[in-house]
Parts: structure tokens; sequence; C-alpha cells
């Protein structure tokens, strides 16, 4: 039986990485002040937004499946486990992105100094919620 909140939770997840995505190429444009402030913006609210629905989903699903988690077969487990690591650490990479930015007056261009960071954050993600889908769709959970 599919649940609600799972459908909700997966659909905002697409959301919140397509705002990612949709920010790339305002940050691409005509590369003035104002495009990389709209681009830094739309970054932190997805990433807010993400954090949050994090911690009320995910967080309770890996506290109550853990000791289920044992049980599963092993590649079901590696999936599992791999979501988890990779959608820990672009959730970690993407603070780091956003912080390097909000460190000094919002105005300034300070995310250059993350933007090495950007891309593979970006591809994680992505593959995260890839897994997730995938974990979601069979049901290996």
């Amino acid at each position: 039986m599919v649940d609600n909140w799972e459908v909700i939770f997966l659909i905002l997840q697409a959301v919140f990485l397509f705002m990612l995505v949709l920010g790339v190429p305002l940050s691409r444009g005509a590369g003035n002040k104002k495009t990389f402030i709209r681009h830094g913006y739309l970054t932190i609210v997805a990433l807010v937004l993400h954090t949050i629905s994090v911690i009320i989903i995910m967080v309770y699903l890996a506290v109550n499946g853990l000791l289920t988690l044992a049980d599963l077969p092993l590649q079901n487990s590696i999936t599992i486990v791999s979501h988890s690591i990779l959608g820990t650490v672009a959730l970690v990479l993407g603070f780091i992105v956003v912080s390097f930015w909000v460190s000094k007056p919002l105005g300034s261009m300070n995310c250059y100094r993350a933007k090495k960071l950007m891309l593979p954050t970006l591809i994680i993600w992505i593959i995260a919620l890839i897994l997730g889908y995938i974990i979601y769709l069979l049901q290996l959970f």
C-alpha cells in the first residue's frame, strides 16, 4: 500500500533538486551581481527545505528501520546504506557551499571559493535521490 506522505516526500525532494538545477542557469546568465544573489537565495531555500524534510522523514525512518536493516538481503542493505551516506554527504556539502556565501556580506561573491564543490554536491545529491526512488519503488525497506 502506498502511503501518501511517502509520495509527497518523493515529490518534494524532486522539487528541491529542481530548485538547485533551476539556479544553475541563473548563475551562468549575464553574470551580473543580481543574478548570482538570486541563485544563492534559491540554493539556500532548497537546502533549508531539504534539511527540514530530511529531519522530519528520513531520521524517523532511519531510527525506526535500523533494527530491520540487518534482516534485509545484502543488496537491499547496501542500497539503503549508500543512500543514507550519499544523502548525508550531499547535505553537509550543501551547507559548506552555502556557508561560504553567507559568511560575508550577501552581496559579495564568496561562493566562488566553493565553486569546485558545487557540481560534485549536485551529482551526489542526484545519486542519493535516485537511490531513494529505487528504495521506494522496489520497496527495499
